[in-house]
């Protein structure tokens, strides 16, 4: 094995300036590991004699490391290589992948008996039609019903609503300003496209982030005892704390209650379960005559109507799109196609079954071509697209 070569590797990946060539190289050289070679114990042995530079602090280095360390395990099969960076779960037949922030850096160890990834299959992969990714789109109407182009707005006042200002703020957020209780209740609505999101804080100071596809009504002025807000699709929430004035999300399907807190709402209408996901605080979720209390990293799932807790949902995931990725964690072709759908503006067909599983972190600003091509390094799956058309194959 060329131990020389493997520890510039290596030294080129814990300082994150590793290329796509050299990680199939990477990749190349530890599917060459004897096949008795506990991963773990030799990754271990490497990172003993390895030093970082001074760019890559002693505590960055660590962890790298642990998250290789932690997570890196021989499957049951001796001669299988498995890298499931960050999660402490277990899945059959996953494709593994491991993008390194916005580089789009790879790493991906398959197991021996699919095929690895070479620099010359890398150099020649095939030119596709390509698809921008989505952006900052949503329209406001207003209380009058008249529409607001929010993406082709200048910064600045955009309308008055009685005593209140909507402002678009220098980083493009939408802001409300000199909200009154006593106010006239007008309410407004902001929508994103498909391939659209948008932030907001609410005239109580709740922050919001929308996803594609999704929407939000809410009153200009919060009055009475309660404010309440309607949403679609997928929505993300800071409540601004107000003991005396709870704060309830209504959805076609159920009702949740907040007082202050830190929560995402997913109610897609192809999404099989309404979920509800609580990051900090607490949150009561009512369906019908369900009800359940959500603790900090707790979920409430709602299968038409069946309300059930999930202690232990991933919250990486889950928040990911927030945060300016697509995370896959174990996470089937499906799940991962209509998020893609909804942020590109595409349709998906599917001409065979795909089976596997996925695990990818890819940043939701790059064409759909990179995001298709970092996936078919798996070896598990294929990509076609015409006229905004991806189909999907083995």
């Amino acid at each position: 094995m060329q131990t020389q070569r493997l520890n510039y590797l290596l030294e080129q990946f814990f300082q994150k300036s590793i290329t796509e060539l050299e990680t199939a190289e990477l990749n190349e050289l530890l599917s060459q590991l004897e096949k008795d070679t506990p991963l773990e114990d030799w990754m271990k042995e490497k990172w003993a004699d390895y030093t970082a530079e001074k760019n890559l602090s002693e505590g960055e280095g660590e962890m790298y490391f642990q998250r290789i360390q932690e997570e890196t395990r021989e499957e049951e099969a001796p001669n299988q290589l498995r890298y499931i960076p960050l999660f402490r779960k277990h899945w059959s037949k996953i494709a593994a992948i491991f993008i390194l922030g916005l580089g789009g850096f790879l790493i991906y160890l398959a197991t021996k008996q699919e095929a690895t990834i070479t620099p010359k299959q890398i150099a020649t992969t095939p030119l596709r039609e390509d698809v921008e990714p989505g952006g900052n789109y949503a329209t406001l109407t207003l209380g009058d019903g008249s529409k607001v182009v929010l993406d082709s707005l200048s910064n600045g006042l955009i309308a008055n609503q009685g005593n209140t200002k909507i402002i678009k703020l220098n980083n493009g957020e939408l802001a409300y300003e000199n909200a009154n209780s006593t106010d006239k209740v007008v309410y407004n609505t902001m929508s994103t496209p498909v391939g659209g999101q948008y932030q907001l804080t609410l005239p109580d100071g709740t922050g919001i982030w929308l996803n594609a596809a999704s929407s939000i009504t809410y009153p200009t002025a919060f009055t009475g005892k309660e404010r309440n807000v309607t949403i679609t699709g997928e929505v993300y929430f800071e409540v601004a704390k107000n003991p005396r004035q709870p704060f309830k999300v209504k959805t076609a399907d159920q009702v949740i209650e907040v007082l202050g807190t830190h929560f995402n709402v997913n109610t897609y209408s192809d999404e099989q379960t309404l979920k509800t996901t609580l990051v900090e605080g607490k949150v009561k979720v009512t369906t019908g005559a369900s009800t359940l209390l959500l603790q900090p990293g707790q979920q409430a799932k709602n299968n038409q109507g069946n309300l059930q807790l999930n202690p232990n949902p991933d919250l990486e995931e889950t928040l990911a799109w927030k945060n300016g990725l697509f995370q896959f964690n174990g996470t089937n072709i499906e799940t991962i196609m209509r998020n893609v759908a909804r942020w590109y503006g595409v349709e998906v067909v599917y001409k065979d079954k795909i089976e596997e599983q996925f695990v990818a972190e890819i940043p939701r600003n790059v064409n759909v071509s990179k995001l298709l091509e970092l996936l078919e390094l798996t070896k598990q799956v294929k990509f076609s697209v015409n006229n905004k058309v991806i189909t999907v194959s083995k």
